[in-house]
């Protein structure tokens, strides 16, 4: 068995919520169902949702309504599964636990995101949350999470948990299991000693290890070592794992990290770029399709750090979250660090999206995750900018709605249960009042959210973000 094969049932530790009894059907009639397997829209087409799940999926002329508490015409309408942001922070890092449960969480279930992969924060607020977003007791999205993140230095944190070498961070796996982590998340170790600890360590819990891709590890021997997702491509130095000169410019970035070389380490990026290798690229891809590793390119992330102003969304959004959180999300660039540091990263970010291109030509799976709440991300909205993001990187508008569904169930070995519009699987779905497989901006055109079988129309999503904005006004 590969590592965490069996990780992800996570939600079947707890009941659903049936939110409509067998006998109070839930019926959307004449709607274009877009399932999220790829295949070709299904025009009207009646969908029956009762105690939590899809019990019907079929022509309008065929499935009837009888005996259905509700029924709503879906005429011009869209319905997709409910969407996942495979990486998030919402107990930890710039989100604070005592506001962020009653802003993050509704707020990213009225952008329709039903499902989300915390990547670093508080594990015993996030498990607290999870068990009661499943009794139903919690208006958020599913939940899975790493609890902090495996680092080699630093303070000990709620999202940091610092080992010095192999042993500790044996350790730390086994201790993270045990306070009921549902992953393990590295964001930088100590030693390849250390890195290959965790994987030997994983590999004999059953857990699997996601993360940042330590300079010292090639994206080819972390596939190897069986290491499950690989995030940001810029901050796992992915181009080194292409390049023509990839164990010299290793060499010169750690030198030049030791040393706290500002100026060097740009220059070993800018030369990394500069000697990619195509058969090297390619040779990586089987690596990364053979040995079932996703790959979370995070490009929204790097695009916006690089292309700060203006705002990639309407600026009233900010008022979904604490000012003390985005007081300097509009400030000036005009700096000269500042504005050759932003110059650099954009440099960057094109390079992501080549990268991207490639992966996703060559067949190499890959999840959706917005990196929220990074600077200047959004909760919810980012996500639907991270699809943007990937449709602009070579993927078809269809193939994104895709990474952020299907794919994401598929990764988390959630297929049977969650990701498509089925019979059987679980009623998280979003409705959508435009084509979302013509353009990727539409899958904001939001109409309703249908979560564990309840139906959040467009009044009560509205409803939900008044009470969002309320509550970010009274954070100081």
């Amino acid at each position: 068995m590969r590592i965490g094969a069996k990780l992800f049932l996570f939600v079947l530790v707890f009941p659903l919520a049936s939110k409509a009894s067998p006998e109070e059907a839930i019926v959307l009639q004449h709607v274009t169902v877009i399932d999220g397997t790829g295949a070709t829209p299904q025009l009207d087409q009646t969908v029956v949702i009762s105690g939590g799940r899809i019990r019907r999926v079929g022509p309008a002329s065929r499935v009837k309504p009888e005996g259905a508490a509700k029924v709503i015409d879906g005429e011009g309408k869209f319905l997709i599964p409910g969407l996942w942001d495979m990486h998030v922070h919402i107990a930890g890092v710039l989100a604070d636990p005592a506001w962020s449960k009653n802003i993050l969480l509704p707020l990213l279930l009225a952008y329709g995101i039903t499902g989300v992969r915390d990547m670093g924060g508080d594990l015993e607020t996030l498990l607290a949350w999870k068990h009661d977003v499943e009794l139903g007791k919690l208006r958020g999205p599913h939940i899975i999470a790493a609890g902090p993140w495996l680092a080699g230095g630093g303070k000990k944190s709620a999202e940091q948990y610092p080992v010095a070498n192999a042993d500790e961070a044996r350790a730390a796996v086994r201790d993270l299991k045990k306070r009921g982590a549902d992953f393990i998340k590295i964001i930088s170790l100590p030693s390849r000693e250390a890195f290959f600890a965790v994987a030997d360590e994983c590999r004999k819990e059953n857990m699997a290890f996601v993360g940042h891709l330590p300079v010292e590890v090639s994206a080819a021997e972390a596939a190897q070592a069986g290491m499950r997702s690989i995030e940001h491509l810029y901050y796992s130095n992915f181009a080194f794992s292409v390049s023509a000169k990839e164990e010299e410019l290793r060499g010169q970035y750690i030198a030049a990290r030791k040393s706290r070389d500002a100026a060097a380490i740009v220059k070993v990026d800018e030369e990394a770029i500069a000697t990619y290798s195509a058969e090297k690229a390619a040779a990586l891809n089987r690596t990364l399709k053979a040995n079932n590793t996703w790959i979370t390119p995070t490009l929204e992330g790097i695009f916006i750090v690089g292309h700060p102003l203006p705002l990639h969304f309407e600026k009233a959004l900010l008022a979904f979250l604490p000012k003390s959180v985005t007081k300097d999300w509009e400030a000036s660039t005009e700096d000269p660090a500042a504005a050759a540091q932003i110059q650099e990263l954009a440099k960057l970010s094109e390079n992501d999206w080549k990268l991207t291109r490639e992966m996703h030509a060559a067949g190499v799976s890959l999840l959706a995750g917005s990196d929220s709440l990074d600077e200047r991300a959004v909760p919810g909205i980012s996500l639907h900018l991270e699809l943007g993001q990937l449709v602009k990187a070579g993927m078809t508008p269809m193939e994104a709605i895709q990474c952020a569904t299907r794919g994401a169930a598929q990764f988390l070995g959630m297929d049977q249960e969650l990701g498509t519009v089925r019979e059987g699987r679980r009623a998280d779905l979003v409705l959508l009042n435009r084509d979302p497989s013509k353009e990727i901006a539409n899958s904001l055109s939001i109409e309703a959210v249908v979560f564990q079988g309840a139906y959040l129309d467009r009044a009560a999503l509205d409803r939900l973000l008044s009470d969002v904005r309320n509550a970010a006004a009274l954070v100081k």
